[in-house]
């Protein structure tokens, strides 16, 4: 099962910085867990402004992408500027209509 969570910042940030950030926290996850699980396990999107984040997180890879990111955008932006929503994405259900 999948998590998003939703990054928001109490000023805009610059979209440059924060997307530089996840880079960085995708890197260094791969770095662990492979290329190819990462990009398995993460996707994201950053807002225009770079105000918010989104994150969707899946298994061991994607978590420590996410956990890389929290740490570089409090220590780039202090604990206080950084908000973290936590969702839980429902399982696709698999299978056919009953006739």
């Amino acid at each position: 099962m999948s998590k998003i969570l939703r990054f928001t910042f109490c000023q805009e940030q610059g979209r440059e910085e924060v997307e530089g950030d996840l880079a960085l926290a995708i890197f260094a996850a791969e770095c662990i867990h492979g290329r190819p699980r990462v990009r398995l396990e993460t996707r994201y999107l950053v807002g225009a402004g770079g105000q918010t984040c989104v994150m969707e997180v899946s298994g061991p890879a994607g978590e420590s992408a996410a956990q890389v990111f929290t740490g570089l955008a409090t220590a780039r932006f202090g604990e206080e500027a950084v908000s973290i929503a936590h969702h839980q994405e429902q399982p696709l259900e698999v299978g056919g209509h009953e006739a």
